[in-house]
């Protein structure tokens, strides 16, 4: 099927719509008992808006995210509506891509089946004996700290919460508790930040109103209240620990963990292919130049 410039442009910008057919939502002639949104016959479920939400990762305003999510599914499907009433489907490009696509998703699916089965969690023991065995190469590469952090609703709040942060001696964990059950608007997270030691730039990735701040802390200061994203933010350094420290494992768990769930992935895999070289080799459906 010939392609005319204009509609080769056209097939560019809608061509990925095409490809990720499955955004578009649930389509069907009998509408679910209730939806988010709707273009047509394609409606937005609760679930689908969940799904694109999780995909997001953590977000620091979940209306905001919500409302992106809802305008991006409509912008999709519009799009992809459109590709199918000019049938880009039936472009021989389209399909060609299309194949290619169903086969990613299909060995995407088997890797997914193979690791589940596997169950590629490492155990505590895999963790420690890890742990031990590179604890030189685990030294912290950047500073680490611990520090006692909340989000609050307005100004005259979060300079209450600042007030008690900064009376010395340090509160007590009773006093911090209380501190956030009372004034933090995200309490999870709030009391998350609080329990170990974290890298200083992942911690100013997490809170990026107080990342420039966080760097000039001496331990045991308090940052001014500042205001980002509808909330007023203010932090407690406790402690921080230089780069080259030795860590404790509990600093560097998550990392060895991705480590070795990443390492049992690769050799799931290898394994598989392996076994999958060996019986087409023996069956004679595998020829090598």
């Amino acid at each position: 099927m010939p392609v005319t410039a204009l509609h080769a442009t056209r097939l560019r910008v809608l061509l990925v719509l095409l490809l990720s057919a499955g955004l578009a939502g649930c389509q069907t002639e009998a509408p679910p008992d209730s939806y988010v949104a709707r273009v047509g016959t394609h409606y937005l479920t609760g679930a689908d808006l969940d799904r694109m939400l999780a995909g997001m990762g953590t977000v620091r305003d979940s209306t905001e995210a919500r409302k992106q999510a809802i305008d991006q599914w409509v912008t999709r499907t519009l799009l992809y509506r459109e590709a199918e009433r000019l049938n880009l489907s039936s472009n021989d490009e389209v399909q060609q891509r299309l194949r290619r696509q169903r086969r990613a998703v299909l060995v995407s699916a088997l890797r997914t089946r193979l690791e589940e089965e596997a169950d590629v969690r490492p155990t505590p023991e895999k963790v420690r004996t890890y742990f031990e065995r590179h604890k030189e190469q685990l030294r912290l590469r950047e500073p680490y700290v611990r520090v006692q952090y909340l989000a609050a609703p307005d100004r005259p709040t979060a300079q209450t919460a600042r007030q008690t942060l900064r009376t010395p001696p340090a509160p007590p964990d009773t006093t911090w508790a209380r501190l956030v059950t009372e004034y933090a608007t995200d309490t999870t997270r709030a009391r998350r930040l609080s329990r170990r030691f974290v890298p200083q730039s992942r911690l100013g990735q997490q809170v990026p109103a107080l990342a420039d701040r966080l760097a000039d802390l001496q331990e045991g200061e308090t940052t001014p209240v500042v205001q980002a994203s509808g909330r007023y933010h203010v932090l407690r350094l406790d402690r921080r620990l230089p780069e080259g420290t030795p860590p404790e494992l509990d600093w560097v768990e998550p990392k060895i963990r991705r480590r070795l769930r990443i390492r049992a992935r690769k050799q799931i895999h290898a394994t598989e292919v392996q076994r999958l070289r060996n019986r087409a080799q023996a069956d004679g459906t595998l020829e090598l130049p």
